[in-house]
């Protein structure tokens, strides 16, 4: 006599008798899992379906699927790149929005060396550094208000600024879906926490399973690969 199989449903409810390839198809549909309660005709007791042999197969399918779709989370180096390619996008920016505004008034920033020879380029660090100790009142809210803008309008947006399209990474809450922009700015605010720890904020991002940064868990964000 063929063996006939009953099941708890996530819903509390008693389901069945099902013959075994119909319980299979269960699997299949996402209605029974590995701790899902399975009755069987010729026991006496409520086993979960894990325990049966007979399951085992299409339960290592329905894991392995399920593995496959889980989202990747971004690592340190990853966003590391992502970080450079936004800052030189953003030093651009910044470069485009200042000399119109410096002009007339001895604000223009140092020029970039010519060349890219050691002691060109220790020259440019120098008169870089004494411009950054001399730089007028109105760079600084300059800078964060395109770093604010850039940031939030496209990590909102698209939930990747360009650096993190680059590397094929996006920002979204813990269940998957987009941050939007009030989540972005959040997130944007979190990050100067980040910053202000000297920087220890992004070394979780090395430390942690789930890639998290400080400004991530205070966000309540994820960094993750596209699929």
């Amino acid at each position: 006599m063929e063996r006939e199989y009953k099941i708890i449903g996530g819903d509390g409810v008693e389901y069945g008798p099902a013959t075994l390839e119909e319980l299979k198809s269960w699997i299949r549909d996402g209605r029974v899992a590995g701790m899902t309660q399975v009755w069987r005709s010729d026991g006496a007791v409520w086993w979960p379906a894990g325990r049966y042999s007979e399951l085992g197969e299409e339960l290592a399918r329905l894991h392995t699927a399920a593995a496959a779709a889980r989202p990747r989370p971004c690592g340190f180096w990853a966003r590391l790149l992502a970080y450079m390619i936004d800052a030189l996008v953003l030093g651009v920016i910044i470069q485009a929005v200042w000399t119109p505004l410096a002009g007339g008034r001895h604000w223009a920033m140092p020029p970039l060396p010519k060349e890219l020879t050691q002691a060109a380029v220790q020259q440019f660090m120098q008169e870089w550094q004494k411009w950054m100790n001399a730089a007028p009142p109105l760079f600084y809210p300059v800078v964060y208000a395109i770093f604010f803008l850039y940031d939030v309008l496209l990590n909102g947006r698209y939930g990747a600024t360009l650096g993190k399209m680059a590397v094929g990474a996006r920002i979204v809450l813990p269940d998957g879906s987009p941050i939007g922009y009030g989540r972005a700015a959040l997130r944007w605010m979190a990050a100067r926490v980040s910053d202000f720890v000297f920087f220890a904020g992004y070394l979780l991002i090395a430390i942690r399973p789930d890639k998290r940064a400080l400004h991530d868990l205070l966000a309540g964000t994820k960094v993750i690969y596209k699929r």
